[in-house]
């Protein structure tokens, strides 16, 4: 017992200086995006855009005017899509400058024929 209470002691100092260097470098890549989806031809908003980052099942839509916001890492793929537009793939840069990030995103029409 008299090891085990000098171990604890120095590992509850250690943990949260670990934690908090940990806590700090996810901070910095951590990017708040928004912005517009509008249509590429008429340059109107596109309501309810499904807006997915990649292999995450973390998302959000756009509301009636094609307005967003999420919170993303930096790095991550973000992919638009709905129905009657061709999906985009876009991809927040690893070394963008500050935690913040707006965009105007163009959707193109994809004309699909039923038999």
């Amino acid at each position: 017992m008299k090891k085990f209470l000098p171990l604890v002691l120095i590992f509850s100092l250690i943990i949260p200086f670990a934690v908090r260097a940990q806590f700090e470098s996810f901070k910095d890549s951590v990017v708040q995006l928004y912005g517009v989806v509008m249509t590429a031809d008429s340059l109107r908003g596109i309501p309810a855009v499904s807006i997915m980052i990649k292999g995450q099942n973390r998302g959000t839509l756009s509301n009636d005017q094609g307005v967003f916001s999420i919170v993303v890492l930096k790095g991550d793929e973000i992919e638009f899509s709905s129905i009657g537009y061709k999906p985009k793939l876009v991809s927040i840069p690893k070394n963008l400058e500050g935690n913040q990030q707006s965009m105007i995103q163009l959707l193109v029409q994809d004309t699909i024929f039923l038999p």
